[in-house]
């Protein structure tokens, strides 16, 4: 039970967060007006889609393969808040409701992923053979000098 409040409480703040800002622009737009108490109506739907979104996770890597039932699944779910609780017009809560979810619940789950199963820090050692440098001059070196000539060592 506990387990769950967590992911739900992250859920819920991204989910009430994005569709505020989606339901008060696109009824704006769309319908120059906004409904009457829409936080309290946001708060709702975003509730019940952030219960949805725990039980069953998305995940972009199988939302369109293994997982395409419960795709189609948080898409209806998607669509029946925005058309019934948020008030849009079927057609309107279609295209917002599913674009919606396309979007913030890749990145709302990544949130819940890294808060909720940290990944464990590793232990930093020094190595211990010292490496040289890479960086040299970038001067001309000098010709080596030479010890005597070519003809004394031939002697």
């Amino acid at each position: 039970m506990w387990s769950y409040l967590g992911p739900l409480l992250v859920y819920w703040m991204a989910l009430f967060v994005s569709c505020f800002v989606v339901t008060e622009i696109a009824q704006d737009q769309l319908y120059d007006a906004v409904t009457p108490r829409v936080g309290l109506k946001i708060a709702l739907g975003s509730l019940i889609l952030a219960i949805l979104m725990v039980l069953l996770p998305p995940s972009y890597e199988t939302m369109f393969t293994g997982n395409i039932a419960w795709t189609l699944l948080h898409f209806i779910a998607w669509f029946g808040v925005f058309t019934l609780i948020f008030q849009f017009h079927p057609p309107h809560a279609l295209g917002l409701g599913i674009m919606t979810f396309l979007l913030v619940s890749g990145f709302a789950t990544m949130g819940v992923e890294s808060m909720m199963k940290p990944t464990p820090r590793s232990a930093l050692t020094p190595s211990r053979i010292a490496a040289p440098p890479i960086r040299k001059s970038l001067a001309p070196s000098a010709p080596p000098v030479a010890k005597g000539n070519a003809v004394e060592k031939a002697k």
